[in-house]
């Protein structure tokens, strides 16, 4: 296979380093902090453990940042650039669409679909149809329809037809994917293997991580949870959200209430003020303007005050307080940002930039706090 210009005229310890690349991206490691910032030039810099690195002279059109230390990003010339370990490679010489997630890092260039796997920047389709949804992805799967109409998903190195025809209402979250087949067959394709689970379409449905809610025949939830079936006798609501392994969703009598391990518990007596639902979080506030959240089957009262804003990741709340400071909480842990006011921050994987003074950023990254002038 022709290697991308990614790799071209570089070193040797580059092969190392992308392989180092991808075992971290595939092995499902923790995320490190890496993040954008301009100085008072414009100047685009990307913090990356503990250091600045200047990437751009001028701002940039567009960026994604990953949870494996890449960034990347479309230049002021239109190229498609990734950063990795204080180095800026050219990936296509024009602004091609491109995606991140937690561990793949895609783009699709006219009919070509490339995807960085095993140290290399691997075609997986040379026939894509553009259009509106027809290219879907998740954590761990990349799903598309070809000019022959055929649907394809792309899983752990390898590529495979899932269905000769038309499919529709495809959905993907993290390692999860669900679809309607010609025939009106409930499908997912999980752990490398598509099968039916039912042979009728549900009203609704909605995938995560190891986990689908949907609608069966009698109006009720059932669940689908790693790789097993679980029927309910709970009523359908109008409004649930899924995150990784759960379900928050408001009870028929107004509840906030989550469906975890196969249990229901109530969160509160009335429905929230404002609610975030993302990954493995619930953040949300009550009538009495109080701030809570829930996280991994554990409910927590952060605040006895509704925060000025909040901002939710995979297991990170960042929040201001009543005068403007700022504050989180972290894997299960209640953390101080910021002991001084700051009125504009970003929230990137579990990297925080915000600043206090004119020309100055500072990035909070493992509850320590950079600054750079």
């Amino acid at each position: 296979m022709q290697k991308n210009n990614f790799f071209d005229g570089h070193y040797s310890g580059m092969r190392y380093l992308f392989v180092f690349l991808l075992v971290s991206m595939y092995n499902g490691l923790s995320a490190q902090c890496i993040a954008p910032f301009q100085d008072f030039n414009n100047f685009v810099y990307v913090f990356d453990a503990g250091q600045s690195n200047l990437i751009e002279n001028l701002p940039l059109r567009s960026y994604k940042v990953g949870r494996a230390n890449i960034f990347a990003y479309i230049a002021t010339n239109n190229r498609l650039k990734v950063y990795y370990r204080g180095k800026t490679y050219t990936v296509n010489d024009n602004a091609a669409n491109y995606y991140m997630t937690d561990n793949f890092f895609l783009y699709q260039n006219f009919n070509q679909i490339k995807v960085l796997f095993d140290n290399e920047f691997k075609t997986i389709e040379t026939f894509y149809r553009p259009g509106v949804d027809s290219l879907y992805y998740g954590d761990s799967i990349i799903a598309w329809t070809n000019t022959l109409g055929e649907f394809n998903v792309f899983y752990n190195g390898q590529t495979q037809i899932v269905e000769r025809n038309e499919v529709s209402r495809v959905k993907i979250q993290d390692n999860v994917m669900t679809w309607i087949d010609l025939s009106g067959n409930f499908k997912v394709f999980y752990r490398g293997e598509a099968r039916t689970i039912e042979t009728y379409e549900p009203a609704n449905f909605e995938p995560n991580r190891d986990f689908i809610a949907y609608t069966d025949y009698y109006s009720n939830f059932k669940y689908f949870y790693k790789g097993e079936l679980f029927e309910t006798q709970q009523p359908v609501v109008n409004e649930y959200w899924t995150g990784e392994g759960f379900m928050a969703y408001i009870t028929l009598q107004k509840q906030l209430a989550v469906y975890y391990k196969n249990e229901v518990t109530v969160l509160m007596q009335d429905r929230p003020q404002k609610l975030i639902v993302k990954e493995n979080l619930i953040a949300y506030t009550d009538a009495g303007k109080n701030f809570w959240c829930w996280y991994k089957g554990k409910k927590y009262w952060l605040e006895r005050y509704i925060p000025l804003s909040f901002e939710v990741d995979n297991d990170i709340i960042v929040y201001q307080d009543l005068d403007g400071r700022l504050k989180g909480f972290y894997y299960g842990e209640q953390v101080e940002i910021s002991d001084q006011i700051v009125k504009k921050y970003n929230l990137y994987n579990e990297a925080v930039t915000y600043s206090i003074q004119p020309f100055e950023t500072k990035v909070w990254c493992n509850k320590k706090t950079f600054t750079f002038n």
